[in-house]
């Protein structure tokens, strides 16, 4: 794994070996970061005794991948990713990534509605990520195919592909790139549903315990408020991420929602699950096991 792409990152962890080591992962983007940055800097702490963390960041189809492996005490991963990972791993009520209205955008150069992309080469970060599912359910019939979600927009302008998913900052740069905009996924999801889009999960292992696995959520949820009563220091770390937009990044996916994992977004995981299962990328679970801090 490589931070090689993001630079100018300052700011250094003091890392205890004496302690045993709690490996976490999260994406390379800025309200990760955001979430991220009291605890991975030491302005928060694991109460329990004897352990320190160990963070790492890379792309979010390799954290789902990394995650099936159980490489990752902590790691966040795409919603839909969930169900295969649910017999080994937990999510945190604190750290996911939630839509409201808005997420993940499907975008062309040259195609303008969701019809004239049956039959074409529609790019997405991964299979399974949320984006690429959201497209499986309201784009049929296009042919998917996985990309490095960072470089899909310049894929898309090279003709490579007749359109693409854009997730994370990617999802308000596009512009910049001249493309548009042919679906929200994130707004259509919402739409169909009547709930809000769970786009990413915070989950941790279960073999760590219940105590243990509290404590990271008790962390994890003091960790984002460090950052949010301390948020010009941690949207500086933050901000080195990603394409410029974090400002804005950081307000849709490092809110309320962020720090205390709604009634109505648990509502909204079990449809997802269950779409997860219809569309044939993951297995049907029976119950979701939520660790509150």
């Amino acid at each position: 794994m490589t931070t090689s792409l993001y630079h100018n990152i300052t700011h250094e962890p003091i890392v205890n070996t004496a302690k045993r080591t709690l490996s976490v992962a999260y994406t390379p983007d800025s309200d990760d970061a955001f979430n991220f940055f009291g605890w991975e800097f030491n302005r928060v702490a694991l109460k329990t005794p004897d352990y320190t963390a160990k963070f790492e960041r890379d792309h979010i189809i390799a954290l789902n991948r990394a995650a099936a492996q159980e490489a990752f005490d902590v790691v966040g991963v795409s919603s839909v990713a969930y169900p295969a990972l649910a017999d080994r791993y937990a999510v945190l009520s604190v750290g996911n990534s939630v839509g409201r209205g808005y997420g993940p955008v499907l975008v062309s150069k040259h195609y303008k509605t969701l019809d004239e992309l049956r039959g074409k080469r529609v790019a997405v970060a991964g299979i399974p990520t949320t984006g690429g599912a959201l497209a499986m359910m309201f784009c049929p019939g296009a042919q998917f195919i996985e990309h490095r979600y960072d470089l899909i927009a310049d894929a898309i302008v090279a003709g490579e592909f007749d359109a693409g998913v854009m997730i994370h900052e990617e999802l308000l740069f596009f512009g910049e790139k001249g493309l548009s905009k042919v679906a929200d996924l994130g707004a259509a999801w919402c739409d169909d549903t009547g709930l809000p889009l769970p786009v990413g999960l915070n989950i941790v292992r279960k073999a760590l315990g219940q105590d243990l696995c509290h404590d990271i959520a008790d962390t994890c949820r003091r960790s984002l408020q460090w950052s949010k009563d301390h948020f010009d220091e941690a949207f500086e770390f933050a901000s080195q991420f990603g394409r410029g937009c974090a400002a804005q990044h950081v307000e849709m996916f490092s809110n309320e929602d962020t720090l205390h994992l709604p009634e109505d977004v648990r509502q909204a995981m079990r449809v997802m699950f269950d779409r997860v299962e219809a569309l044939g990328i993951g297995p049907k679970i029976d119950q979701i096991e939520v660790i509150d801090g």
